[in-house]
């Protein structure tokens, strides 16, 4: 009844601060200005729960989402459309919310959603942020090993801790020595007027220093490997240390004496964290499982999401430290009991994995997303997504719909393998396509799309031969109806006649039409015209060359500098690119017919990642590396509108058959839909 009653009280409140609030969609909350809505809220970076356990606080790319604990219902959003958020923390309060993720520190007040500071500091990215038990002071401990104090109702530094002392030369011994420091933690006790701080350093030493004085106190030696993580028990009676290629150690800090070594998996990355009252701690595997073990027995209780596919991503315990929620980069946040590990509840979210691909159906009514190993459909009307989701087992690089819309084409990254057999070599490309029923989201068919040259000879008995494979090596492709598929080879691993070749295939055809030779350097950019009877490609070697795809003849090559993106007008007579010399960037419009510049627009410090024409070829959208996106008018190269929502590098724009929507991407992946001005 208690929660009930609060939860009330919350939405009531919420109702005031959101406007339309609750009874608003929560694609519609806090838009940024231009966008008709947000489908994706991005990757989970961080999560928290509230000091009375009945809300979990969300970090992600679009801001902090606020959920309700127990039925995973939004409660509301804080957000400033410009800050990456990473981290977050309620203040034991819980009245005030922080969150962090680089260079820029948010405050908000939990009742009313206002922003209440911004604390700017030095980019570095943050390890663990908390307010302390005065709520008023907030805690930064970065991946450096520094550890900062802040004031968090004026926002100025308190104090700084900087495990380094010397720079320069002495940076160089500190290395050549092992004593370079690799990681730090810290405890301060409830005034912040005595603490430890721990450093930990290269060939395994871990010094505790009295964080007022910086007097040594202490010296563990466990280990001979680099001590990757500390963390101090909530008491600071305990510390753990995580080294690079040892198990894990439990340390009794009053003694300086080794209790145990709590697994033996050499091999344990990411979440390292103690419960609030200290008696459990969670720690993980290499494999992504949770570790949860007693302090006090030093005996393994449970391990966590061994039943999952997707690894958790991050993860907090509860104030009362019964239960313990986490979050996989799918945007499933599962809740679990400390002590037995049974399942509390689970329930998910629009929050996705970084982005990689985005596609409009020919009608407009349906959008196509790839998120690293996932596809996801969205109504673009209702802005909901469909439950016709389907997952692959690798990073989709490329979706396109098929003319009617009843079928949906995605690519995987291509590798590149290569075999060797005495003089010989045999290489090539290759990746999978599928073909997805858009109706029931069902897998039609996986095709194997292939591009190899040179040949093994076959010869009788045991032959010395050998063979590698390396991992994505290109930016990837489909022409505007599906029916072409291009990539380019920038593995430095294959020979000098067939690196930064292109390969085009016939789709229809299942065939291997052309490899194409020209660039002596990256291929950055591929773009078909929207017949695909022409492909553009740019590179680092200061080119861009246009081909015939029926017969492979360069019929065009133009010298801009290094070029970033690529992109044809409808009607295929424009083509725009993104170029770059001595970090000078510029957008550039070029008439295919004559190979003359019509426009030259100068970038933004930012450079401008992908490009994107409108149907009527008269706008031209850029997204940039910083998030933000720019509309310009194609006739005069004058800046129509910016549009500000993402926090991360900018990779897919894509326009509606009408042209009045612009769907965005982005790495951080959340994916907007923005209104186009005309």
């Amino acid at each position: 009844m208690k929660h009930i009653l609060a939860t009330l009280i919350l939405l009531s409140i919420y109702t005031v601060f959101l406007g339309s609030g609750i009874a608003q969609d929560s694609t519609q909350w806090k838009l940024p200005e231009g966008a008709k809505a947000r489908l994706s809220k991005g990757e989970i970076r961080g999560i928290s729960f509230s000091s009375d356990g009945t809300q979990i606080a969300v970090g992600s790319a679009t801001g902090i989402w606020l959920y309700d604990a127990q039925t995973g219902a939004e409660l509301a959003l804080f957000t400033d459309h410009v800050s990456e958020t990473g981290l977050v923390a309620f203040s034991p309060d819980g009245k005030t919310l922080v969150n962090g993720m680089y260079d820029t520190i948010l405050i908000w007040d939990v009742a009313t959603g206002k922003f209440l500071k911004s604390i700017k500091r030095q980019r570095a990215r943050i390890n663990a942020l908390r307010i302390l038990e005065d709520n008023k002071t907030l805690l930064c401990e970065n991946y450096d090993g520094s550890v900062r104090l802040w004031d968090v109702t004026t926002g100025l530094e308190i104090k700084n801790f900087n495990p380094k002392s010397s720079d320069g030369f002495g940076d160089v011994l500190r290395s050549a020595f092992g004593y370079e420091v690799t990681t730090a933690g810290i405890y301060l006790n409830k005034n912040h007027d005595n603490g430890l701080y721990a450093v930990g350093y290269e060939n395994g030493k871990i010094r505790l220093k009295d964080a007022t004085t910086g007097k040594l106190q202490k010296t563990f030696q466990g280990a001979k490997e680099r001590v990757s993580q500390l963390v101090f028990s909530p008491d600071s009676t305990h510390l753990v240390a995580n080294y690079a290629n040892a198990p894990i150690c439990l340390w009794d800090v009053p003694i300086g004496q080794s209790l145990k070594t709590l697994t033996q998996n050499a091999k344990m990355w990411g979440i390292l964290k103690f419960s609030q009252d200290g008696k459990t701690l969670a720690c993980q595997k290499q494999s992504g499982e949770i570790e949860l073990w007693d302090v006090a027995t030093k005996i393994l209780r449970t391990t966590l999401g061994e039943d999952l596919r997707i690894p958790i991503h991050t993860l907090a315990f509860s104030p009362d430290a019964k239960t313990v929620v986490a979050a996989n980069p799918n945007g499933e946040i599962r809740i679990w009991n400390t002590n037995t590990g049974a399942e509390v509840s689970v329930f998910s979210t629009a929050h996705t994995r970084k982005f990689g691909a985005l596609a409009f159906s020919p009608d407009s009514t349906r959008l196509a997303s790839g998120h690293i190993n996932t596809i996801m459909l969205w109504d673009a009307r209702t802005f909901t997504q469909l439950s016709n989701r389907v997952d692959t087992n690798a990073w989709i690089n490329a979706v396109v719909f098929s003319p009617d819309g009843s079928t949906l084409n995605s690519v995987k990254s291509f590798s590149f393998k290569k075999r060797t057999r005495g003089p010989f070599i045999k290489e090539g490309v290759r990746s999978t396509l599928s073909l997805w029923d858009t109706r029931t989201g069902d897998k039609l068919s996986d095709l194997p799309v292939e591009s190899y040259l040179g040949e093994l000879p076959k010869l009788s008995g045991v032959q010395n031969s050998s063979s590698s494979t390396t991992g994505a090596i290109g930016v990837v492709v489909f022409s505007q109806n599906g029916s072409m598929l291009a990539t380019a080879l920038n593995s430095k691993k294959a020979t000098k006649d067939y690196r930064f070749t292109l390969h085009l295939w016939n789709i229809p055809h299942r065939t291997v039409n052309l490899t194409l030779k020209g660039h002596t350097d990256t291929v950055n950019a591929l773009a078909f015209t929207a017949e695909g009877q022409t492909l553009a490609s740019g590179s680092d070697d200061g080119t861009i060359r246009l081909w015939e795809t029926s017969t492979g003849t360069e019929i065009l090559k133009l010298e801009p500098g290094k070029t970033r993106a690529l992109a044809f007008s409808t009607d295929g007579k424009i083509l725009a690119s993104v170029s770059s010399s001595i970090r000078i960037y510029k957008i550039q419009l070029w008439n295919i017919a004559t190979g003359s510049l019509l426009t030259s627009i100068k970038g933004e410090n930012n450079p401008e990642n992908v490009l994107a024409f409108s149907p009527d070829s008269k706008i031209l959208a850029s997204g940039s590396r910083d998030g933000t996106i720019q509309l310009w008018d194609v006739a005069t190269g004058n800046k129509l509108s910016t549009l500000k929502g993402h926090v991360d590098w900018v990779n897919a724009l894509v326009f509606s058959a009408d042209g009045n929507t612009l769907a965005s991407g982005s790495q951080d992946g959340a994916i907007f839909l923005w209104n186009v001005p005309h």
